[in-house]
């Protein structure tokens, strides 16, 4: 079909593009949005560099970005399995501070990335108590670093997790076109994983250390508003035929 529909067309050179580059931030972004709700919600998201195309052989050991990938690592050992270190710090006992809390590293895309800490506060709790903990959590692995333990486990998860994520045909088909639309290799995968195994305890505290001050953050914060009376509830949608 693709040589039925495409193959008459005649191959052209892609225009060059300028490059998108974001004016340097000074100081802490902040956005509050008010609407309905019955929580409030905060997320801060930090520029981190993601991964970036090879610049050598696959056994070049520099070949991906590798603060790209401790990032994702200190996103899975903060928030990468049941009772992680925010599950622990933020939601659980008498006296938590969030119903939920999480963290999330974005690897792959075009130009740089964000690392992502959000949480729900808890009844009687604030955004702000929630986001000065997420920040403290990132603070201590800075301080204190991650315990070998915590690397192998979440470094374990994380290569079963990518290996038997592509028992699928159709997931194979879409990690295939991610690693090409942004410029990396088909094998990609396979180097990935290679190169996060190499990953240590030091290059997680690093990063921990290096990425997550003010002149990275920006804070949204959801503030939640008591429902419009005069607002219709919307109808369920209808069931889908299969």
């Amino acid at each position: 079909l693709a040589e039925k529909y495409y193959g008459g067309i005649a191959a052209a050179p892609v225009p060059a593009r300028k490059p998108r580059v974001e004016p340097a931030q000074t100081g802490v972004r902040k956005l509050d949005f008010k609407a309905p709700a019955s929580q409030a919600y905060v997320s801060l998201s930090f520029k981190v560099p993601g991964l970036r195309s090879p610049g050598g052989t696959a056994d070049t050991a520099d070949a991906f970005n590798r603060d790209a990938l401790a990032l994702t690592v200190l996103s899975a050992v903060l928030d990468g399995y049941s009772g992680a270190r925010l599950d622990r710090a933020l939601t659980q006992g008498d006296n938590r501070l969030a119903d939920s809390a999480g963290a999330s590293n974005g690897l792959i895309g075009r130009g740089p990335q964000l690392f992502s800490l959000d949480g729900v506060p808890a009844e009687g709790k604030t955004a702000q108590q929630v986001a000065d903990a997420l920040r403290a959590q990132v603070a201590r692995v800075a301080a204190e670093g991650v315990s070998e333990a915590e690397l192998k486990r979440v470094k374990t998860q994380w290569i079963a997790s990518e290996t038997y994520k592509l028992d699928a045909v159709f997931n194979q088909a879409r990690q295939l076109g991610s690693w090409w639309i942004n410029g990396l290799p088909l094998d990609t995968d396979e180097r990935l994983i290679s190169q996060l195994r190499t990953i240590t305890a030091a290059e997680v505290q690093a990063v921990a250390a290096r990425y997550f001050g003010d002149d990275q953050l920006t804070i949204a914060t959801l503030l939640p508003q008591p429902p419009d009376p005069s607002r219709q509830p919307r109808a369920p949608a209808a069931a889908g035929r299969h």
